[in-house]
Formats: C-alpha cells, sequence, structure tokens
C-alpha cells in the first residue's frame, strides 16, 4: 500500500503538470495581412490580381508563411522534473523466522530547480528562429511577387508592341493594295507596264506573310504567359489577353 505521503506528492504533482501544460501554450502569431483585391477599373489591373492570386509559386509561399505563423510559441511552464521509482521490500515475522513476505514499494520524485538558463536559452533561441524564418518567408513572398508582376507586365507590353507591328503591317497592307488597283487600271488603260505588277505585287504577298507571322507570334506568346503565369486558372488570364490585344 502507497502511503499517504506518497498519494499527496502524486496529487501535487499531476495538478503542477496540467496548469504548466495549459500556461505554456501562448497564441500564434497573427496571420499577415495580404494586400487586398483593388476594385476592378481595367484589364491590366484584373491580369495583376489574377496572376497574383493564382500563380502555384505565390499559393506555396503564402502557404508556407501560413504554416510558420500557427508553429505554437515553446513552452514556457515551470521546467521541474518527475521521476517514478519502483522497489520491493521484505518483511519478517519475529515470532515465526521462516515467513517472509515481499511486498512492492515506490515513490514520486518532483525535482523543481530554483533557475534553469539553459531552459530560458533555449526557447529565446527557439522564439527568434520561428520569427526569423517567417521574416525570410515574408521578404520571398514579396521579392517573387514583384518579380511576377514586372515578368507579367514585360510580357504584356511586348505583346502591344506586337499588336502595334501588326496595326502598322495592315495599314501598309491598305496602301500597296490601292497602289495595286489603281496601277492595274493604269495598265489596262495601257498607261503602265504590266511588268510594273509584279513588284508592287510582291510587296503585298510579303506584307501578308508578315502579317500572319505576328498574328502567330503574338498567339504563342499569350498562351506562354498565360501557362506560366496564372497556373491552372490560365483560360482567365488567356482571355484577358485577348481583351488587351484587341483594344490597342
Amino acid at each position: 500500500m502507497m502511503s499517504t505521503r506518497n498519494r499527496i506528492l502524486i496529487v501535487s504533482a499531476v495538478s503542477m503538470v496540467a496548469i504548466s501544460l495549459c500556461a505554456g501554450f501562448a497564441q500564434s502569431p497573427g496571420n499577415e495581412d495580404f494586400p487586398g483585391e483593388v476594385q476592378e477599373k481595367n484589364y491590366l489591373q484584373q491580369m495583376i490580381e489574377l496572376v497574383v492570386e493564382a500563380n502555384p509559386t505565390l499559393q506555396s509561399q503564402r502557404s508556407l508563411i501560413k504554416e510558420i505563423e500557427t508553429v505554437p510559441d515553446p513552452v514556457k511552464g515551470l521546467d521541474f522534473t518527475l521521476g517514478l521509482k519502483t522497489g520491493a521490500a521484505i518483511e519478517s515475522d519475529d515470532r515465526l523466522e521462516w515467513e517472509r513476505k515481499v511486498e512492492p514499494t515506490g515513490s514520486l520524485e518532483l525535482t523543481i530547480p530554483l533557475y534553469s538558463s539553459t531552459k530560458k536559452r533555449k526557447i529565446a533561441l527557439e522564439n527568434l528562429t520561428t520569427q526569423k524564418d517567417l521574416t525570410k518567408a515574408r521578404q520571398d513572398y514579396y521579392q517573387l511577387k514583384n518579380s511576377l508582376i514586372s515578368d507579367l507586365l514585360s510580357r504584356v507590353d511586348k505583346l502591344i508592341s506586337l499588336k502595334n507591328d501588326v496595326d502598322g503591317q495592315k495599314n501598309l497592307l491598305s496602301l500597296f493594295q490601292y497602289n495595286l488597283e489603281a496601277l492595274t487600271k493604269q495598265v489596262e488603260a495601257g498607261i503602265a507596264s504590266p511588268s510594273d505588277l509584279w513588284a508592287i505585287s510582291e510587296r503585298v504577298m510579303a506584307t501578308e506573310t508578315k502579317i500572319i507571322t505576328l498574328m502567330s507570334r503574338i498567339d504563342i506568346n499569350k498562351r506562354e504567359t498565360a501557362v506560366n503565369l496564372a497556373g491552372t486558372r490560365w483560360p482567365e488570364l488567356m482571355a484577358m489577353l485577348d481583351q488587351i490585344t484587341t483594344q490597342v
């Protein structure tokens, strides 16, 4: 049978363990306030918001930040150790020397140091490491975000430049076609030589070929931009890029 002193010691120790565990977990750091969505004003702004939200790399980085933020603080409860000692005791009756009784014995020992610099240092280092990881993750996120937006704007600028080239070639084609029609009438009237038609006809065909090539480059660049930057939501970005290249 366990003594009354040991029972009191066990009850006290269990109570202290419960209090320590409850008090040791602090609230996790608050979630970072990521930039909110800006009111939709034009297709360029909508594309930026879509890419920031849907890009797989940025999504992964945001998940990492939230995971670090939810890491609980190190336990700051009492630094104590709880040990259990067991054994056996032999009891004898003086009246009966041949009779022996073996009974199990046990004791619970609680050690509470007055000061633990090692524990405090460990907690401080763990807190510092978590804060460093969180700061680094946030910095990486904003660098990735800014790089992604710059990449998007650069690609859009290239698409606009290609679209302007197409428009210029179409205007040039219209001029060549007009000259071809006028020259054809002059040849029919005997004013110009039929050989003059060849030069203008070649320019018409070359311009048409160049327009087809530029249109193909625009389509390839739009698809590459949408797939690389918007992840699974690339069709939405593709539609916005179509709108950009038709409005210019």
